[in-house]
């Protein structure tokens, strides 16, 4: 299981390995960081553009209706961005659950829904997102 998608010298990406969400990706520094402020000037530069090309090929491979893009760090303490897909089906199943956010959804409740309603365990999220990663890997290259 190799949920890896892209690395460069200055970040990697890869699938979520405990959430099956299906192109929910993780962007991280290769370095030791845990705010933005700490990360060196070379890195700060090409930030956006490592997250530009993960939101690309998640519109690419999944056409989801929204990407969101956040950095907690509450669980981990280490720096790393959540790039995540809302599709429609997601979307949907959330509402079910959340009815009352028909007319506009709450995008860091419906994260932190899916983080908890799709947290298996990294055999059983490898198993669902596979194919996936496997497209996403042959596409980050025309990205």
């Amino acid at each position: 299981m190799n949920f890896l998608i892209d690395k460069n010298e200055y970040f990697t990406t890869e699938h979520s390995f405990s959430c099956a969400v299906p192109g929910y990706l993780i962007v991280s520094p290769t370095i030791n960081a845990t705010s933005i402020a700490e990360l060196p000037k070379e890195f700060q530069d090409r930030l956006g553009s490592n997250l530009a090309r993960a939101t690309e090929l998640i519109n690419v491979v999944v056409r989801p209706v929204k990407i969101y893009c956040a950095q907690f760090g509450e669980e981990g303490k280490e720096l790393h961005f959540h790039v995540f897909p809302r599709t429609l089906i997601l979307t949907s199943e959330y509402l079910k659950v959340f009815p009352n956010q028909k007319d506009l959804v709450h995008g860091p409740v419906l994260l932190d829904w899916a983080r908890s309603e799709y947290k298996y365990y990294k055999q059983k999220v490898w198993s669902i997102v596979s194919s996936v990663v496997t497209e996403m890997r042959e596409r980050i290259t025309s990205i």
